[in-house]
């Protein structure tokens, strides 16, 4: 009788091990899924972070412009300009043609604006220059609305002024209006 006893309790702990074990294992999976996607995200694999604070599936989901190729686009007219600074930031200077959609007012901009953008266009967007600026999360809610060909600004606005390249907004450089 003992013996039996002890069979069946060995039984069920091991099942009951061999239970909790896979559902550790699903919630693990749903754990790093939700991580990975999440903006803010925690970093899992240790080496460089382009942007600690932000998963690494959202850093590489758009495409990078350094300032001459946004130049370019901007003197060939083939992108549209997204400024995700404060609107006052926005009006003290920036780039000429921009759109403003500040971060904290995205919903109610992006309504004003929505029909100077095209979903199916390149869309380039700048922020402060820091890394992990509100561009980041202005270019994750365009491409919740479905634009596919999102590029962020390296350094931002900072980087754009710094090249010599044209300004708006009367406050850069001690210049007044828009820049040659």
């Amino acid at each position: 009788m003992m013996a039996r006893l002890r069979e069946a309790s060995g039984e069920g702990l091991l099942g009951l091990a061999a239970r909790c074990a896979v559902i550790v294992a699903v919630a693990c999976v749903v754990a790093v899924g939700v991580n990975a996607a999440r903006l803010g995200g925690l970093p899992l694999l240790p080496g460089e972070v382009p942007c600690p604070g932000v998963s690494r599936v959202l850093w590489g989901r758009f495409d990078h412009a350094e300032p001459k190729e946004a130049r370019r686009l901007w003197q060939e007219a083939s992108a549209a300009f997204v400024d995700a600074r404060p609107h006052e930031e926005y009006i003290f200077n920036h780039i000429p043609g921009a759109v403003n959609l500040p971060y904290r007012k995205f919903s109610s901009s992006f309504a004003e604006n929505e029909s100077l953008l095209a979903p199916t266009g390149v869309v380039v967007i700048y922020g402060d220059g820091k890394p992990c600026g509100d561009h980041l999360r202005v270019a994750k809610l365009l491409a919740e609305r479905g634009f596919t060909k999102i590029k962020l600004l390296d350094g931002g606005y900072p980087a754009w002024e710094a090249g010599g390249y044209p300004v708006q907004g009367g406050h850069a450089r001690g210049e007044t209006g828009v820049a040659p």
